[in-house]
């Protein structure tokens, strides 16, 4: 069988692994006023840029068009199946606009869409786990139940160093973000069935990787491997110290790093944020 993925401009992989696996990008979009600008297209600076000369800008999904003609292009290129991955349905309608193009195809069954409790370097990490898999040979059955135990056990920790992006882009509200700008406490935040969620708070970074790590040990019981993203922006010490703290911890794991967050995340999150992402295999 010929495998084709599919996946969203809010996974933010290399240009190295986007060409090497020959994956497709739908692009979601960045809106200044009654401008439109798509992801792939920017850099963060374009973002902080014009958050700094006080533009308010918003995200709209892509459209189920740009989903189909991705697929097209996955079945002219000699695809059997076409598997899709999209940011979590709770956060955008992106998974909105992928299943439109699928119903709209002659054979939607050739079509795979699954629906990720994921988001950016979550995602990520689902994405390696699929490619391993369409390398190794597998069954589309095999590849399906996998990929889906991996995301039913999927989970997301992050915190960043400011709040006013996440005041400005709606997650949090103008008191909180201030309070919590002045006395320096760092959220942790988490995903919970594809929502965002707070974890908790910590006014060290110490005790922000103490949180997590308890975290991951509470909900990675009795796994035989746990696969681990960590992501770095512009936080790379305490990233690289989570990193660090979570190989003590953990014996059986496969864990990638990431140093990139594209202009979509870096709307809500800022200039600087750390985090780690983990399944297990159970």
């Amino acid at each position: 069988m010929n495998y084709r993925v599919v996946v969203d401009s809010t996974f933010y992989l290399s240009e190295k692994e986007i060409n090497e696996y020959g994956i497709k990008v739908a692009s979601l979009n960045i809106i200044d006023g009654d401008k439109t600008f798509r992801e792939l297209d920017l850099k963060n600076d374009f973002v902080y840029d014009n958050l700094a000369k006080g533009h308010k800008l918003t995200t709209s999904q892509p459209s189920p068009a740009e989903f189909l003609r991705l697929y097209q292009e996955c079945f002219d290129e000699g695809a059997d199946v076409v598997f899709v991955l999209t940011l979590a349905e709770p956060l955008s309608g992106t998974y909105q606009s992928a299943s439109i193009a699928q119903k709209m195809l002659d054979d939607p069954d050739k079509v795979h869409l699954f629906k990720s409790r994921m988001a950016a370097y979550g995602n990520e990490m689902l994405t390696l786990e699929l490619m391993k898999m369409i390398k190794s040979d597998k069954s589309r059955e095999e590849i399906v139940a996998y990929i889906d135990q991996l995301n039913n056990s999927s989970y997301i920790n992050f915190t960043i160093e400011n709040l006013i992006h996440l005041m400005r882009s709606g997650r949090l509200s103008k008191t909180k973000a201030m309070i919590g700008t002045v006395l320096r406490v760092k959220p942790i935040l988490q995903m919970i069935d594809g929502r965002l969620e707070a974890h908790g708070s910590a006014r060290t970074h110490k005790k922000v990787l103490d949180m997590i790590i308890e975290n991951m040990v509470e909900t990675t019981k009795d796994a035989k491997k746990v696969i681990v993203r960590v992501v770095s922006k512009n936080s790379l010490e305490n990233a690289r110290a989570l990193e660090e703290k979570v190989r003590e911890v953990f014996k059986n794991i496969e864990l990638t790093f990431s140093e990139y967050v594209g202009p979509v995340f870096s709307l809500h999150l800022g200039t600087n944020a750390y985090g780690v992402a983990w399944c297990t295999v159970k």
